[in-house]
């Protein structure tokens, strides 16, 4: 008997060169005879370089730069869209590292890139949004703006439907 395979898919912002993306390339999961594997279907960030190596390593596309790929500017990409940003079953995405970071400049949403993980609200929260996200976490996170930046993150995760 051949077991049956699942694919899920994800999208990612704020990808990076690939970290999260490769994990989750790479995870098999296997539940009652079953196999899940994760499937790209979309990932985003500002880099151009950073793209193409997100294309490259976790992609494994021949192309420089995969379609999959889009690069730009968050806060200017039409995340609604559902031709480049189609629905997925999971959401993987980060805070921006400059002012959360306790290396950074610890400005947390005071920031100039600390507002950036709402647009990973905007995902969260749109109608047709992931049944599941990963958001992964940055040392600093918890104690950014005394506090206060944690609390209004997880609330506007609850308030687009997370627990």
């Amino acid at each position: 008997m051949s077991k049956k395979i699942n694919y899920h898919s994800i999208g990612e912002l704020f990808c990076g060169p690939g970290g999260g993306g490769l994990g989750a390339s790479l995870a098999k999961i296997e539940v009652s005879g079953e196999t899940h594997l994760f499937e790209h279907s979309w990932a985003s960030d500002l880099d151009l370089d950073t793209c193409k190596t997100y294309s490259k390593s976790v992609l494994s596309s021949n192309e420089e730069l995969s379609e999959k790929v889009i690069c730009g500017d968050a806060r200017e990409l039409d995340l609604e869209d559902p031709i480049t940003f189609p629905t997925v079953e999971g959401f993987l995405f980060g805070f921006p590292c400059n002012d959360f970071s306790i290396v950074g400049e610890t400005k947390g949403i005071s920031g100039k890139f600390g507002p950036l993980y709402k647009q990973g609200i905007r995902i969260l929260s749109r109608t047709d949004s992931p049944d599941w996200f990963l958001a992964e976490n940055v040392g600093g996170l918890t104690s950014a703006n005394e506090g206060k930046a944690f609390k209004t993150i997880t609330k506007e995760m609850s308030d687009a439907g997370y627990d």
